[in-house]
């Protein structure tokens, strides 16, 4: 509506319809252009017409449940669909004449008339013709819109009118964000952050971080991304305050579905979930004697499909150290009894292998007599390798090896081979100086494998006075005779510590104890560290707050957070009765790159596309198998980093996965992109396979 006193800028004109009398611009009494009857209260249809040589926009907003109009006119032609309504009986639309550039609108006619405002009312059918004068090329519209914390400006090239001069502030615009131009307008955008801030890359139309260049042939937009200075965070990340679990989390796998499986030496399995912070019971009934059947001690990793094998545990009625030959499977919401081991295990380790069969070894029959003989898993029964006895430590480190696609057993003093083809056999043949560590005593240290390197650190000191190891070592799987070699050590001694891949590829080291024996709070490690195989070097980062020691357990979460818990149920320990989350500094610095996938399932070998609008900035693809850990070891979390190929247009990648087993065995993984900033994407869970 027109306020008394106002003046009229440019030439555009807006027509409001409304309930009640014709106002401003329009013929009193106009006709009915069909032989409708007012007395009946049906739905009353508005046509837009144009005439003319110029082109503009007649325009509406909703009026009740009718969206708005948006009739585009070119050379008096108009697109009939868009052009036309269907309105309730006796409503009001507000149509708004405005001329492209080079156009100019010279009047209403039809049911209006004049330059003015136009106002109907729906009693009857009506039709409303607008003419331009002048160019009918026709404009498009470019919008411009922030993200991010941060603050900046955006701005086209000097001498293009109208100009775009828009202040990015906290991620809301203001200025002149918003214009349009004729077609094939020439657009150069130019994003500055403010002192102190980061601009961080373009979306929408423009990508990267340099200038934006546009040619305006449809109605375009960009969004500038701002970062604001970095707190501390970004230098030693965040831990966010502890909050409370039903049970201890001695075991924990990441779900497919995104959720944590969680179980201790009390109580039933739980699901967790991190978004919503969630607990769910999921009782296991799956046990022969469940009055001596306990999951806790148990093994476990994920299967081709996804799911999650548990195999051995303890017997409840004969005490620690006295195993169980029983195993089940969980689906994400469901247990499942699977076929029975011959040997009884107690602290044994799943590997899966090539094939998707899985290999156990390892693991205590009673207190005295450990299960020798690995066992090997093939859907839905065990076959022992009759040729491959050898006594292990218990919850030995071990991995799908590069070469031959064999076990590699990482060992507490030595490594070795297990060839899992046919009854079995263990060799140390290949390995350099016969297989042996760095160091002597890595027991209760934490092992992850880094494509082909096998990052092992801490552990020892069981025995007072000696302390537990502070020093790493490494092993190339894929070198010609791998050897252990020591690099840089951790700022800190650790035993009973969680080592967790991160998406960008380095490992981050929480928890575990510095004093000598065999589990001990008075030696506990707040401060977590990072270890970066580019560099060999560690960081030191920000500190928990909750003692975890013996039993406690981490993992890696889809958006890159890491789920810290556990501690307790043995050992003499404390019972931590909660779980943390610690934030990495990577998601401190800046906007996150985003994907999508037209399929969730990757093939060895077979290139894949990704979808990004940040194609342009991103330097690292990885994918991290979800983790499923217990005792300071994930049995079977490995990282991979992925080869990919950005599109020429900015808006995908191309990225080919392992080739084979022998890299990344069968199963779920999280797909990670990585900007130049070292800031990873929210990751998508996928199944790979053959």
């Amino acid at each position: 509506m027109r306020r008394v006193g106002s003046i009229l800028l440019g030439l555009a004109a807006t027509l409001t319809v409304a309930a009640g009398i014709i106002l401003h611009g329009c013929r009193d009494n106009p006709a009915p252009t069909g032989p409708e009857f007012s007395s009946t209260k049906t739905d009353r249809t508005l046509t837009v017409t144009g005439a003319g040589t110029g082109g503009g926009h007649v325009t509406a907003p909703p009026v009740l449940e009718v969206p708005a109009l948006d009739c585009y006119i070119n050379a008096g032609t108009s697109n009939e669909v868009n052009c036309t309504k269907i309105y309730p009986w006796k409503s009001t639309v507000v149509l708004t004449a405005t001329p492209d550039p080079g156009s100019t609108f010279t009047g209403w006619s039809s049911q209006c008339n004049g330059t003015g405002t136009c106002r109907v009312v729906m009693t009857v059918a009506r039709s409303v013709q607008a003419t331009f004068s002048g160019s009918s090329a026709p404009s498009f519209a470019l919008n411009v819109v922030g993200a991010g914390t941060g603050n900046g400006t955006v701005k086209s090239q000097t001498g293009l009118t109208p100009a775009i001069n828009c202040t990015i502030t906290a991620g809301t615009g203001s200025g002149i964000c918003s214009a349009s131009y004729p077609s094939s307008t020439s657009v150069t955008l130019t994003a500055t952050a403010a002192t102190g801030h980061t601009f961080d890359g373009w979306g929408g139309n423009c990508s990267g971080t340099g200038t934006c260049s546009l040619s305006m042939s449809t109605n375009k937009s960009a969004t500038a991304t701002f970062s604001a200075p970095a707190g501390p965070e970004a230098t030693v990340g965040k831990w966010d305050p502890p909050l409370s679990t039903p049970i201890i989390g001695v075991h924990m796998s990441h779900l497919l579905n995104g959720n944590v499986l969680l179980w201790g030496a009390g109580g039933e399995p739980q699901t967790f979930n991190p978004a919503g912070g969630g607990f769910t019971q999921v009782i296991n009934n799956t046990c022969v004697s469940p009055s001596t059947c306990e999951l806790f001690c148990s093994g476990h990793t994920f299967l081709a499909d996804g799911r999650v094998l548990v195999a051995g545990g303890q017997n409840t009625a004969l005490g620690s150290g006295n195993g169980l030959n029983q195993a089940s499977i969980f689906d994400g919401t469901s247990w499942a009894a699977t076929g029975h081991m011959t040997y009884a295990r107690w602290y044994p380790t799943l590997v899966e292998l090539v094939d998707g069969s899985v290999v156990v070894i390892s693991g205590s029959q009673d207190p005295s007599t450990n299960a020798s003989y690995p066992e090997r898993y093939s859907g839905s029964s065990w076959t022992t390798l009759s040729t491959a006895q050898l006594s292990l430590p218990l919850f030995p480190r071990a991995f799908v090896e590069p070469k031959n696609g064999w076990v590699f057993y990482a060992g507490e003093a030595s490594s070795r081979y297990l060839n899992p083809i046919g009854t079995g056999a263990w060799t140390t043949s290949g390995l350099g100086n016969g297989g042996g560590h760095a160091v002597s005593d890595r027991s209760y240290g934490s092992a992850v494998m880094l494509d082909n390197l096998v990052l092992y650190i801490g552990g020892g000191g069981d025995t007072c006075p000696t302390l537990p190891q502070n020093s790493a070592e490494v092993i190339d799987l894929s070198a010609g005779t791998p050897t252990w070699g020591a690099v840089a050590s951790m700022a800190f001694r650790r035993r009973h510590t969680n080592a967790t891949i991160l998406p960008d590829g380095t490992v981050l080291v929480t928890g575990g104890t510095s004093a000598c024996g065999f589990t001990s709070e008075t030696g506990a490690v707040f401060a977590a560290e990072n270890y970066n195989p580019a560099t060999k070097r560690w960081t030191t980062w920000s500190n928990a707050s909750v003692v975890r020691v013996y039993h406690s357990t981490t993992a890696l979460l889809g958006d890159g957070r890491v789920l810290s818990t556990g501690s307790g149920d043995g050992g003499g320990v404390t019972q931590q009765f909660t779980y943390e989350i610690f934030s990495p500094p990577y998601l401190f610095k800046g906007a996150r790159p985003t994907y999508n996938l037209a399929s969730t399932q990757m093939h060895y070998g077979q290139p894949f596309t990704v979808t990004t609008p940040n194609a342009a900035s991103i330097t690292k693809v990885t994918i991290i198998r979800l983790t499923s850990t217990t005792h300071a070891f994930d049995e079977g979390e490995r990282l991979n980093t992925l080869a990919f190929q950005a599109a020429a247009d900015g808006q995908s990648l191309t990225v080919t996965p392992p080739s084979g087993g022998r890299f990344a065995p069968p199963g779920p993984y999280m797909l990670f992109i990585i900007n130049g900033s070292g800031v990873p994407s929210v990751a998508q869970s996928l199944l790979l396979g053959p």
